[in-house]
């Protein structure tokens, strides 16, 4: 079955929001889902990176999956994510939480080392069928338990994953450009959500790859600019995609992300006006010059 259709466009990526103590506010984060709902974001995701739950306990995780999903419109799908520990019967149990609380999607992070093609099927299996929920592999290299290095999920073990009733699509972020481009040509009729590179990896690499959504990255706290990208892409007007990746999203990302991405990512959210930019330590937290920094490069090109 061809379900690539069913998720188009820039797919956001929502950090955690925490208090000064560092406890996690969950209002904040269904708060800021309704901004990107009202903005017409189509696609909202909780995610094992950006959203720090290697930094979360499994409690948090969960309130802040169903606080993810409670923030969408009706036109606003959800896909929540699992830990980053755990075992098998502990993503199930994350996996029928997104069920219950009315997700599109269930991301699913392996959290293990790579101890051969087999083991990786048979826990991918298992959630198939214990689960009803629409899943999504969050495809990145595996530390190698046999042998040290890393190991990247093969297309032969894709090709194999594909053929289950619930898995739809993933999450690409292999971290290698020509590996990425294979992965997204041969699987091209499922969901590719290319990570790393924001609009202009779109731009140059996945669009003519077939693929039709990608993980934003200014379209967090710009969501019309993201989506005014967006839709110059499916037209055909690429000058005007081509103008606001070189013009505004590379030299954005030229000057914040030496600071730390997914640190400035809260800060420029925070200067949008939602949540603010604590952190969990040992997650960076930004001091007074560098909030001041971001805040002069977006003033620079008209973000906030």
């Amino acid at each position: 079955m061809n379900y690539k259709n069913l998720i188009k466009g820039p797919v956001i990526p929502i950090p955690t929001f925490f208090n000064a103590d560092e406890s996690v506010n969950y209002d904040n984060l269904t708060k800021y889902i309704e901004f990107l709902s009202g903005s017409k974001i189509e696609t909202v995701m909780t995610t094992v990176g950006t959203s720090r739950y290697n930094l979360l306990s499994w409690e948090e995780i969960k309130r802040n999956n169903k606080a993810l999903v409670e923030g969408c419109g009706k036109s606003t799908q959800s896909i929540v994510a699992n830990p980053t520990t755990g075992g098998l019967r502990n993503t199930i149990e994350f996996g029928k939480h997104a069920q219950e609380i009315g997700a599109d999607y269930f991301l699913v992070y392996f959290p293990e080392r790579h101890y051969g093609e087999e083991n990786t099927l048979n826990y991918f299996n298992e959630l198939n069928k214990e689960l009803k929920i629409k899943l999504l592999i969050h495809e990145m290299p595996m530390r190698n338990g046999l042998g040290g290095g890393s190991k990247q999920y093969s297309l032969n073990v894709l090709e194999q994953l594909f053929k289950m009733q619930n898995i739809v699509g993933l999450k690409e972020e292999s971290l290698d450009p020509d590996y990425s481009n294979k992965i997204v040509e041969h699987f091209s009729d499922h969901i590719i959500i290319g990570a790393g590179g924001g609009m202009s990896r779109y731009l140059n690499r996945d669009h003519q790859r077939k693929a039709l959504a990608y993980l934003g990255g200014i379209g967090n706290f710009k969501p019309d600019l993201e989506l005014d990208f967006y839709n110059s892409m499916i037209c055909g007007n690429l000058d005007h995609a081509k103008k606001i990746v070189n013009e505004i999203e590379l030299k954005y990302f030229e000057k914040v992300v030496p600071l730390g991405w997914h640190p400035s990512l809260k800060v420029a959210i925070y200067l949008k006006g939602f949540g603010n930019y604590f952190e969990r330590r040992p997650m960076k937290v930004f001091n007074e010059n560098e909030i001041n920094y971001i805040k002069s490069v977006l003033e620079e090109f008209k973000l906030i």
